[in-house]
């Protein structure tokens, strides 16, 4: 007996492109590297995102915010979501109309993820160094890392 294939025809970039942003948002340079390696000439790339961005389907504002928000979640600061974005093709006015739109405590997160790992004032500079390093690594600035610092050690003086 022999087997029939319903194979569809290929999808048409727009149509892929729309698959896409239908799992998650996308920044306008990630969907032209995932339409590149599938195969789409550069000209249906251009004319179809062109196309999403004009209905409001694409949008690298919403997707800078969506991303933000995501990793604030996740415990990251202020300078590695802004290289994850860079590193995503998106531009750096658009990160920051994104970061003032979300306007998230740094001070505080930095704090909630501090007490999450550590929640104890190092005792020696090398277990100081050693939590430092993990703030600045996801993406807390020296001021910040500072602050809280100072913040948990006026609440010990204060108990």
């Amino acid at each position: 007996m022999q087997k029939r294939f319903n194979r569809k025809p290929k999808d048409t970039a727009l149509e892929r492109a729309v698959r896409l942003l239908a799992r998650r948002e996308h920044s306008y340079h990630e969907l032209v590297q995932k339409l590149t390696a599938k195969g789409f000439y550069a000209t249906d790339i251009t004319s179809a995102l062109d196309s999403l961005v004009e209905k409001g389907w694409q949008c690298d504002l919403r997707f800078t915010e969506s991303w933000i928000r995501h990793r604030i979640e996740s415990g990251f600061g202020p300078r590695k979501i802004r290289q994850e974005l860079s590193q995503k093709g998106v531009n750096h006015s658009t990160i920051e109309l994104g970061f003032e739109n979300i306007a998230p405590k740094w001070q505080k997160l930095a704090q909630q993820v501090w007490q999450k790992k550590y929640n104890c004032l190092p005792l020696d500079w090398n277990e100081k160094a050693k939590q430092i390093r993990f703030l600045m690594y996801r993406g807390f600035s020296n001021e910040q890392i500072e602050a809280m610092y100072q913040l948990e050690q006026q609440k010990q003086d204060d108990l």
